[in-house]
């Protein structure tokens, strides 16, 4: 029957539809990309700061950003936390000074001491922000320049960090230890949500383009070329 689909028009709606999903797809990494080009060459210029020389002319300073950033977290992300901000400083061409933790009432606190170069403490700052607030949040930030001179330890920037678990209520326990399986649990759904929006209008759209191109464009072209001939 005519009006029935085709298992080659389903199998070319298909790979159009895969085609243009990668081709969004592609597009988006590669505007992420330029983004991030952009806005890392930007917090380059906002974290350096020139050096001025002295009056002798013989000695040159350089400004040096410090930082303390608290946060408060959730119960059991503790851990989590502190080891992307360890491979957030190693990232960032930075180390760890000093790490100390304190288990107490059953929740973590601690204290770390980060240092990493002046060009990148502005791409640092909203990296660790961001890490906090996706397992917590951000409660207090305190930001200081002053000038030093150049060489030594003094060529990095110091970023104090003091975190804590929020101490869980009586009868909050079970509900806590939840907490990452419900978090996953709903970014799944969100990811399947999206591609079910997403997925199902662009296969019929390309079901659609297929029949219209299989069906009208094709058929009328070759009728075209039969009059043609016919005329000549």
């Amino acid at each position: 029957m005519r009006g029935k689909l085709k298992r080659k028009e389903i199998l070319a709606a298909v790979i159009l539809g895969t085609v243009v999903a990668l081709s969004v797809l592609y597009v988006s990494v590669k505007n992420e990309e330029i983004y991030s080009g952009f806005f890392s060459l930007k917090s380059s210029s906002e974290g350096r700061y020139g050096a001025s020389p002295s009056v002798g002319g013989t000695q040159q300073n350089s400004k040096l950003i410090s930082e303390t950033i608290e946060g408060e977290l959730e119960r059991g992300a503790f851990e989590y936390v502190v080891d992307k901000l360890e491979i957030l400083t190693e990232e960032m061409d930075g180390y760890v000074k000093s790490l100390r933790m304190t288990y107490q009432e059953k929740a973590w606190t601690g204290f770390m001491i980060c240092k990493v170069p002046p060009s990148n403490v502005t791409s640092f700052t909203f990296s660790a922000r961001e890490i906090i607030d996706k397992n917590g949040t951000v409660t207090y930030i305190d930001i200081s320049v002053e000038s030093v001179e150049q060489g030594g330890e003094s060529a990095y920037s110091t970023i104090n960090f003091r975190l804590m678990e929020v101490k869980p209520g009586n009868g909050v326990e079970i509900g806590a230890s939840l907490t990452p399986v419900l978090s996953i649990l709903t970014t799944s759904l969100w990811w399947l949500a999206q591609g079910l929006i997403v997925g199902i209008p662009l296969c019929f759209a390309s079901l659609a383009v297929v029949i219209l191109v299989n069906r009208g464009i094709i058929p009328l072209w070759k009728n075209t070329l039969k009059s043609q001939n016919n005329t000549a």
